[in-house]
């Protein structure tokens, strides 16, 4: 019970922030379509929180799984942008660049979400 007991601040963190951001259409405004802007919060916030679990499990610490987690939000936002820009140029006809941006901003939802949960959990010296 005391591990589950563990578990509710990362969740309670992730999913209040999710549902801020969903609330401020913050993912529209730094970049994403507006007519997914939405759901990609939502489609990155379980698997943000499962890899949080995962880098729990693996004991490494809490500093450098929330910097790797952060540098990779960082890069996936890069390419996130990279692909909007290159289907904007293309017209809509370049579909790769269509993934990018879409799948881009699936994964900066989850890796924001994973370093907001490893943020919020507990530190190595209370487990």
């Amino acid at each position: 019970m005391q591990q589950i007991l563990r578990l509710l601040p990362p969740l309670a963190a992730v999913l209040a922030a999710a549902e801020l951001a969903h609330f401020m259409n913050l993912t529209a405004g730094l970049g994403a379509h507006p007519w997914w802007a939405g759901k990609v919060i939502w489609l990155g916030a379980l698997p943000g929180l499962a890899l949080a679990l995962a880098v729990r499990l693996l004991h490494l610490p809490r500093w450098l799984a929330a910097a790797g987690f952060a540098v990779f939000g960082a890069a996936a936002f890069a390419i996130a942008a990279a692909g909007k820009a290159q289907f904007a140029a293309s017209y809509a006809e370049d579909l790769l660049a269509g993934k990018f941006w879409y799948f881009g901003w699936i994964a900066v939802c989850t890796l924001t979400a994973a370093t907001l949960a490893t943020l919020a959990g507990p530190s190595a010296e209370t487990r």
